[in-house]
């Protein structure tokens, strides 16, 4: 650097040495003030917008504020009772076809239920999850009173439940647990010169169907509905695809044997899908039936017999409500 220019810059130094020091003070109160402030900034709280009657499913879908408020008393009321440990009036808040077909009028049954989802007294909300046909799903969750309890050396766990009401046209609201949503009796029949299938019930639960369904076999051959050797021997046919049945038994008639079985398959009841039948998919009528246990009796046999059946085919029954 120039010796004249070093000197002019301690000249202005010297000069206007009080202001640059004041300038330097308060640039370092500015930055000091800054970072003290993001230290001790509040954190930024999410703005959230609880709507409780108002579906997760569809979000242009509300319970009317007349039915939500009636479900709220009701809720309230039932919860009220479990915590008590008042099962008998909780058991009876529910409806008549709730109480046989998910707990099958035991009142035991439905009191091992709550201990699943209330084994101790609990708090509540509640969400409703999907509406339709006047059937008005909420999600409840269950927590624990944390005020009460605490949460020192503790997981936070919560319980939950569908629970669903259904309007009857004279505003009354029926109440549903268990996931049981409707009962409806089924008549709907089809059958040839081998085989005879009479669908009788069909009960809906928030994600499965149950079917009640009588097999009879008309012939003096064995019937094989169902062995787990071919493809899709037993579905649930909706509008354009097929539900495979949850529970796989086997199913072979002796001659002339009559059997009821129920089966279930994966449906959710607000997807808004149509059951329309059941299809059995590879119906065999054998004359000489040795089983299905590849390793027992080997593959070759298994085959053989099959290409021996009497008659195979495929049947389906459509599931018409009375």
């Amino acid at each position: 650097m120039r010796a004249d220019l070093r000197l002019k810059i301690i000249r202005f130094i010297r000069k206007y040495k009080k202001i640059i020091g004041i300038a330097i003070l308060i640039w370092l109160a500015i930055v000091l003030i800054n970072q003290m402030m993001k230290k001790y900034e509040p954190p930024a709280v999410p703005e959230i917008t609880y709507t409780p009657h108002v579906s997760v499913m569809d979000s242009s879908s509300a319970v009317p504020n007349t039915v939500s408020k009636q479900i709220e008393k009701q809720i309230e009321e039932y919860v009220g009772y479990c915590n008590d440990g008042n099962y008998q009036k909780a058991f009876a808040m529910l409806s008549e076809e709730c109480r046989k077909y998910s707990f099958n009028n035991d009142i035991f049954a439905f009191q091992r239920h709550v201990l699943t989802k209330m084994p101790t007294k609990k708090e509540y909300s509640i969400q409703n999850y999907s509406n339709s046909d006047g059937m008005y799903i909420y999600q409840i969750k269950y927590t624990d009173n944390i005020l009460a309890t605490g949460l020192t050396g503790q997981v936070y766990n919560y319980t939950e439940e569908k629970i669903t009401f259904e309007r009857l046209r004279d505003g009354t609201l029926l109440m549903l647990v268990g996931n049981y949503i409707r009962q409806a009796d089924i008549k709907s029949v089809a059958e040839n010169e081998y085989l005879k299938v009479d669908i009788l019930e069909k009960i809906v639960n928030y994600s499965i169907e149950t079917y009640k369904i009588k097999f009879t076999n008309r012939s003096d051959y064995i019937v094989v509905i169902s062995d787990q050797i071919e493809l899709n021997e037993i579905t649930l046919q909706l509008a354009n695809e097929f539900r495979e049945r949850g529970n796989a038994e086997n199913v072979v008639l002796q001659p002339k044997e009559s059997k009821e079985l129920t089966w279930a398959f994966p449906k959710f009841s607000d997807d808004g899908k149509q059951s329309g039948s059941i299809v059995l998919g590879a119906v065999r009528i054998m004359e000489k039936y040795s089983g299905a246990d590849e390793e027992e009796i080997g593959y070759e046999t298994i085959m053989e017999e099959i290409e021996n059946a009497i008659a195979k085919f495929s049947m389906q029954i459509p599931i018409v409500e009375k």
